[in-house]
């Protein structure tokens, strides 16, 4: 029998050294024993297991690797984590639970936006003399950038699908994965709105695709 009390006593210390912005879940294989700094009402000792947990579980990621390290996750509310879990195995190397820590990291990023808007400048560009104003040719421009990964995105969704001979639906993990692989090495997950599509045409939640990308 696993011993999760021995590692429930060093909660209190990683709470202490990673901040209140940080959430510590200790469960088995079927729910939340221990909850430090809960980040919503749903995160409760008795609970069942988190959706990363569970997908971890399912896949057998613990049988070839120990953790998971700074993977980004997503709450209903859309706020962004990032989280790392380490598996807790019996001696037999069978899975005996989870150490998941969760990050907050959305006042991080909003400062990055910050910082990235006064390195950027966010003014309305001047107009040439003699020119119209340009602000509808970089407008444009940008439109034609979004409906340009919107074209990649179906494009390599369409290859793949024909190549695999399965609709989306039916597609296995390893599939969607290697789909995702390739839209992210042509820099479709760097434009506002693309991850959510993805999701849409390959038929899974946007928490799967923010997995794949770990």
């Amino acid at each position: 029998m696993y011993d999760f009390e021995k590692i429930a006593r060093f909660l209190p210390f990683l709470r202490d050294a990673f901040g209140p912005d940080t959430e510590i879940l200790l469960c088995d294989t079927e729910r939340i024993l221990y909850a430090v700094n809960p980040i919503t009402d749903r995160v409760k000792p008795g609970n069942k297991l988190g959706d990363m947990e569970r997908s971890f579980l399912e896949e057998g990621t613990y049988k070839t690797m120990d953790s998971v390290v700074n993977y980004r996750a997503l709450l209903p509310s859309r706020e962004r984590l990032r989280a790392s879990t380490m598996f807790l195995k019996n001696e037999d190397g069978s899975l005996a639970g989870f150490l998941t820590i969760n990050v907050r990291v959305e006042g991080l990023l909003q400062v990055r936006n910050t910082i990235d808007a006064l390195i950027n400048g966010t003014g309305q560009p001047s107009s040439a003399p003699g020119t119209a104003n340009a602000q509808p040719e970089l407008l444009n421009r940008y439109e034609g950038v979004n409906v340009m990964v919107g074209d990649i995105i179906h494009a390599v969704i369409d290859e793949n699908l024909s190549r695999f001979g399965v609709p989306a639906e039916r597609l296995t993990s390893a599939e969607r994965q290697k789909i995702v692989q390739e839209l992210d090495q042509r820099g479709v997950f760097l434009v506002k709105g693309s991850i959510a599509e993805v999701a849409k045409r390959l038929g899974c939640s946007e928490v799967t695709i923010y997995r794949y990308l770990q």
